[in-house]
């Protein structure tokens, strides 16, 4: 590409660049000023981010009314800024203004560690824009909890979180468990959980037409860590009138079963192992056009399919043997899941994502304290958002400063690298032809090359002084026609210099200027700090630091501007001077020439 076409270009930009410098800085306090804030009794809040890309859930599907588990510690949470028990807790939809329910499974503010499972209205697949405010940081707030409601669309949700009596279920059909057997209350997962010895314990639900699984299937999950190889043991079963459904772990691997009456059964593969003393998330899914299918930690592991439609199961249910009371489950369970409907392969892959402890879907971010802007509390967020106007008008000068340097810097030292190598094939290209030549101009194009352009400066002036018609004769020129050759080419150094040295002023402007901008910005914001704390009377370093350090980002911006502009000064500097170096000793060569081809003593 030709290099005055390369310049073009980036002017073009460095203009779109300028008008929208010029839009950033009028319209900085409007921005600002329009963010929102749920509810101004709040002081904090948190960016919770869903990550449903390849590289977080791995969802394809749009999802809704997605029960997502946030975990809080110190790593991602300033218990201090919450009330003890987190009844201060809010959850808000990305728009700022739809609650969200939600619901407080552990919260323990001493220890500062909490499991909050919020209901997320729409989950976009593909994408790791979706988000959600979490608001805490008011100490007059009483417990804003929906349990049940949290758990709306799920038939029935067992957390185990009971240290004794039975389990109960956390969703909105309030499922009662008849009977259950086990230790509760230990360490688990996700909070507590159960463990089962294998040999009698079991938990049983009684018929339920809540829990009826006909027309939309079935789901059941869990979270499954065995001790060691089982024989044949059900994790979870229910009597129908025409079959029985079962899950179960076979040595290490989950199946799925539909048992008809009269001998008729329908299982799937016995390849979904499990790691002995690791805990998995398991799930069986039934769609009501007969498809059964299994999944490990959100996989889709093998399905069969019953051929034809999925029979009712209605009877009673089982979780840790079978409804019949044998084939007894050795192991722990952690958040059993009851559904009578088929969930999605997407779905069940986002319970595994957001509920496992290495999940990466769920991120919640920096703290952000309510200052009339919701603008971060980090040390860059107060700096941006205690700047003023006139301090904004600064930055945006020494912005639309720093972006001439980067350009003239790139652009120059790209038209110097070009300049230089074509200079060298021109030297190459000349140094076997004949002499006279060199004023005949070169037969070859170097539009980047600075010796081309003055060889072709000396050609059209030997042009005027020879006669074409005497080409061949010999010619001989006078003092004066030798006087004023030599004057033209040096007319075409000096332009050559010239276009070599333009812009570079720019760059001196910068280096100089800059920091004295900045430095203006500074005393100025100061300026007005103080005047404002003496019209308030009250002082403070909380209330004197923000100001102040807005004050000086003038000064890091001006110092931003100056530094690369006094660095590449200097190189384009040096790279001048050689390049000038180079036409001078090719002026001197021409004229040479000229006087020894077509002087008078030769």
């Amino acid at each position: 590409m030709v290099v005055r076409e390369w310049y073009n270009r980036a002017w073009r930009f460095f203009g779109k660049l300028i008008l929208l410098g010029i839009m950033v800085v009028a319209l900085q306090h409007d921005v600002l000023a329009e963010e929102t804030w749920w509810n101004e009794d709040w002081q904090y809040r948190k960016q919770i981010t869903f990550d449903t890309t390849p590289t977080g859930a791995d969802v394809k599907t749009n999802l809704t009314d997605v029960q997502v588990l946030l975990r809080l510690h110190t790593g991602n949470m300033n218990f201090t800024n919450a009330k003890e028990d987190g009844t201060d807790i809010r959850f808000v939809a990305g728009d700022d203004k739809t609650v969200l329910k939600h619901h407080l499974e552990s919260f323990d503010g001493q220890e500062e560690l909490a499991l909050i499972w919020v209901t997320v209205p729409v989950v976009t697949g593909g994408t790791n824009q979706d988000f959600i405010w979490m608001y805490y940081g008011n100490g007059e707030a009483v417990g804003g909890e929906d349990e049940r409601g949290a758990f709306g669309t799920t038939s029935a949700v067992f957390h185990f979180k009971e240290i004794e009596g039975l389990p109960a279920d956390s969703s909105e059909k309030n499922i009662t468990v008849d009977h259950f057997a086990g230790s509760m209350g230990l360490p688990s997962l996700i909070g507590s959980g159960i463990s089962m010895n294998g040999l009698s314990d079991k938990m049983t639900i009684k018929t339920n037409p809540l829990l009826d699984m006909k027309d939309g299937g079935f789901t059941f999950s869990s979270w499954v860590k065995i001790a060691a190889s089982l024989d044949n043991a059900v994790l979870f079963s229910r009597a129908g009138d025409r079959a029985e459904l079962v899950v179960g772990v076979d040595k290490t691997n989950l199946f799925a079963q539909i048992a008809f009456k009269g001998g008729r059964a329908f299982t799937t593969e016995k390849t979904a192992a499990l790691s002995p003393g690791t805990w998995h998330h398991v799930a069986a899914s039934g769609s009501p056009d007969g498809m059964l299918t299994v999944f490990v930690d959100g996989i889709k592991i093998d399905w069969v399919n019953t051929g034809g439609r999925l029979p009712a199961f209605n009877g009673d249910m089982a979780v840790g043997s079978s409804v019949n009371g044998d084939r007894f489950f050795a192991g722990e369970l952690d958040e059993v899941r009851i559904s009578a409907a088929s969930l999605t392969e997407d779905r069940i892959r986002m319970e595994f994502a957001t509920q496992g402890q290495e999940k990466t879907c769920v991120t919640a971010g920096e703290e952000i304290i309510n200052e009339g802007g919701g603008l971060h509390s980090g040390s860059m967020g107060i700096v941006f958002k205690n700047i003023t106007l006139d301090g904004w008008l600064i930055i945006g000068t020494l912005t639309i400063m720093g972006a001439m340097c980067w350009i003239i810097i790139l652009t120059k030292g790209f038209s110097f690298h070009l300049m230089n190598k074509e200079n060298n094939l021109f030297r190459d290209s000349s140094e076997n032809a004949d002499e006279k030549m060199a004023f005949m101009g070169s037969s070859i194009e170097f539009q980047n090359s600075s010796l081309y352009r003055l060889n072709r400066v000396a050609a059209k002036v030997m042009s005027k002084l020879i006669d074409p018609s005497k080409e061949n004769e010999n010619i001989v020129l006078s003092s004066k026609e030798l006087a004023y050759f030599k004057s033209e080419v040096e007319k075409g150094m000096i332009k050559e210099t010239g276009q070599m040295n333009s812009w570079l002023t720019v760059l001196t402007m910068s280096v100089s200027g800059a920091p004295f901008l900045g430095l203006l910005g500074t005393v100025w914001g100061v300026m007005t700090t103080f005047a404002a704390i003496a019209e308030a009377g009250e002082a403070n370093i909380l209330a004197i630091a923000p100001g102040v350090a807005s004050a000086l980002a003038a000064t890091v911006f001006g110092l931003l501007v100056a530094i690369p502009a006094l660095f590449g000064y200097n190189y384009l500097v040096t790279k001048v001077r050689s390049l000038t170096i180079d036409t001078h000793l090719y002026v001197d060569e021409l004229c040479l020439l000229a006087d020894r081809l077509f002087g008078g003593d030769k």
